[in-house]
C-alpha cells in the first residue's frame, strides 16, 4: 500500500483517503515522514500524519495526546514539557518518566513553576529519573554544612555518623525552619514552602538551593552533592547566573560527587535515584 504525495520546496503533502494532509519543515513530524516516505514505509506515513488520540495507561491517566496536542485532564496543555513529550512519542521513544514527571509537576501550586521547570531542566542538562523526579548539584562545606548559614547537614544517609543519627530529625537554619532527616534510608531535608522565596527576581534569598553543572564553578564550597528532587517541591528558578540555579522546599541527598561533573549521573548515581 502506499499513498499519492508531493513534496513542494519546503512541504510534503500526502493525500491519505479523502484527506490531503501538509506537512511543512518546521513541523516536528517532517523528518520522520520524509524519511519514512524514502523507505517506502507506508504504515508510519499515515500513523504519523494521521495520529489516533491515545490514551496513556500509566501514570495516573490524566494525560491524553491527539496529533499535537497534549490534553492535562481534559484541556489543552502547551508548553515546552509538552512540545518535547509530543515530539517523543511520534518518534516512537518511551515517554513514562516524562509522564511521571507532569503527574508530579502538576501537584505543584506554582503557575510559574508549572510553565519554567522544564525549560530550565533541558537548558541546564539536567535528567529526569525514571520516577519522574530530577537530579541536580549542590555545593556544601568540607563538614558536609550548608555553605550560606553553616548549620544544615547535606550527607548521604550511609555516612551519618551514630551520634548524628541519635540527634534525628535535625533543626537547623537561620530561623530554624530547615528540617534533616531519614526516611527510608534516604537523607531528606526540607522546609515550609511559604518561606521559600518565589520571586525569580530575588536572586539570593531563602529556600533550599540546587544548581546546573555550570554553576558549580560561581559558588564557594568544597563538597559537591547529587540531589534527587521532586519537580512538585520547586519553588523558584532565580534569573541571574544564566537560570542555572533554582530553591526548592525539599530534596533528597543521594550521593556525593567524586568524579568530574560530566560524570555526575553515571549508573551508580540513577541507581540510587530510584532506590
Amino acid at each position: 500500500m502506499s499513498y499519492p504525495y508531493i513534496i513542494q520546496g519546503n512541504n510534503i503533502v500526502v493525500v491519505i483517503g479523502a484527506n490531503s494532509h501538509t506537512i511543512n519543515k518546521g513541523h516536528i513530524a517532517y523528518q520522520k515522514v520524509l524519511d519514512a516516505i524514502k523507505a517506502g514505509d507506508w504504515e508510519t506515513v499515515k500513523n504519523t500524519v494521521e495520529p489516533k488520540k491515545v490514551i496513556l495507561s500509566y501514570g495516573a491517566g490524566n494525560i491524553s495526546i491527539k496529533g499535537e496536542t497534549l490534553y492535562w485532564k481534559g484541556r489543552e496543555f502547551h508548553n515546552s514539557l509538552s512540545r518535547r513529550m509530543i515530539q517523543m512519542f511520534q518518534d516512537g521513544f518511551p515517554i513514562e518518566p516524562l509522564v511521571l514527571f507532569m503527574e508530579n509537576l502538576m501537584q505543584n501550586p506554582s503557575y510559574r513553576a508549572v510553565n519554567e521547570l522544564y525549560e530550565f531542566l533541558e537548558k541546564n542538562t539536567l535528567p529526569i529519573t525514571p520516577d519522574g523526579h530530577f537530579l541536580a548539584y549542590k555545593k556544601v562545606r568540607t563538614d558536609y554544612l550548608d555553605v550560606h548559614s553553616g548549620t544544615v547537614l547535606n550527607k548521604v544517609a550511609a555516612t551519618f555518623t551514630a551520634e548524628e543519627q541519635a540527634s534525628l530529625p535535625i533543626t537547623s537554619g537561620r530561623k530554624k525552619e530547615v528540617t534533616v532527616e531519614i526516611q527510608n534510608g534516604v537523607t531528606v531535608v526540607s522546609m515550609p514552602r511559604n518561606e521559600v522565596n518565589d520571586d525569580k527576581n530575588q536572586t539570593c534569598s531563602e529556600g533550599l538551593h540546587f544548581c546546573s553543572k555550570e554553576y558549580l564553578g560561581s559558588f564557594g564550597g568544597d563538597r559537591v552533592m547529587i540531589l534527587k528532587i521532586n519537580p512538585r517541591d520547586v519553588v523558584s528558578i532565580p534569573t541571574d547566573y544564566n537560570r542555572s540555579k533554582g530553591r526548592a522546599c525539599r530534596y533528597e541527598v543521594i550521593a556525593e560527587l567524586g568524579v568530574n561533573p560530566e560524570e555526575a549521573f553515571d549508573e551508580v548515581v540513577m541507581e540510587n535515584a530510584n532506590s
